[in-house]
């Protein structure tokens, strides 16, 4: 069960994370648009074999935390503080969507930080044959759309996010536009922001997963990703879009599990 807590650095950054606790490997979860819930039944499944520490990026709880943070580098050292205060070594990181690409500035800031990583729907690369959909331009009301391609996969989620408390439509428009405005500071207007070139300091073995539905992210991005990184395997997933961790969570989980171990 994740249990919520605040954590205060010495550089004076609070930070809320969930974490699973207990003795088992740790495992460090980077979420994407859908930020962290304690009902996130992609987080439940990984729980089974892990403990789970699952920080909330900053902006997503409140914006004025991206105030203070100027650019891609400035929020990679920010997570490498976190995982300082923490004592996260050497440990497995699974990230989706914008928390994919933070996984992947982490492991290539602080090589050490990563033993596995595994990314789902990475952003933060770019190329002119298969561009990425510019969803910071669409209405928020239809973004969600965008994202996902299991309709009833969608509302199971939104159900079960619900057992924390009601949710109005309204409310989960504005939650999509407050996390859509903090990842456009570090992925707009184009999402290249160098990672290409920092690919090849990532020392962890490497999974990629991307949907082959997925409106937002081409799969082709994984030859992108592929090129860059030493010690990488890639895989597409039938039937789901860029939400895949919640539209086909077992084969998801699965497949995370098999490479892990």
């Amino acid at each position: 069960m994740l249990n919520q807590q605040t954590i205060r650095l010495k550089s004076g950054r609070s930070w809320r994370v969930y974490d699973s606790g207990g003795n088992a490997p740790a495992l460090l979860w980077l979420h994407g648009l859908s930020g962290v819930s304690t009902t996130d039944p992609m987080l439940a499944a990984l729980e089974k074999k892990h403990r789970v520490i699952a920080p909330v990026a900053p902006g997503f709880s409140d914006l004025a935390e991206i105030d203070e943070i100027g650019n891609i580098h400035e929020l990679a050292l920010d997570y490498d503080d976190l995982l300082e205060h923490l004592k996260l070594d050497d440990i497995a990181i699974v990230g989706h969507s914008f928390g994919a690409m933070i996984g992947a500035e982490i492991a290539a800031h602080f090589p050490r930080r990563a033993k596995q990583l595994v990314l789902l729907g990475p952003v933060g690369m770019w190329n002119d044959a298969y561009p990425v959909t510019d969803i910071f331009a669409e209405p928020f009301i239809q973004v969600e759309a965008l994202l996902w391609h299991d309709k009833d996969a969608r509302e199971a989620l939104a159900a079960r996010r619900s057992n924390e408390g009601p949710q109005s439509d309204a409310e989960r428009i504005i939650a999509v536009a407050q996390g859509l405005t903090a990842i456009t500071k570090f992925t707009w207007p184009i999402p290249e922001k160098g990672l290409r070139k920092r690919l090849p300091r990532i020392a962890a073995k490497t999974m990629l997963l991307f949907g082959e539905k997925d409106s937002f992210i081409s799969p082709r991005y994984a030859e992108d990703f592929a090129r860059g990184l030493p010690h990488a395997q890639s895989l597409v997933i039938k039937g789901a879009g860029h939400m895949l961790p919640y539209e086909k969570t077992d084969e998801v989980v699965g497949l995370i599990e098999k490479f892990l171990a």
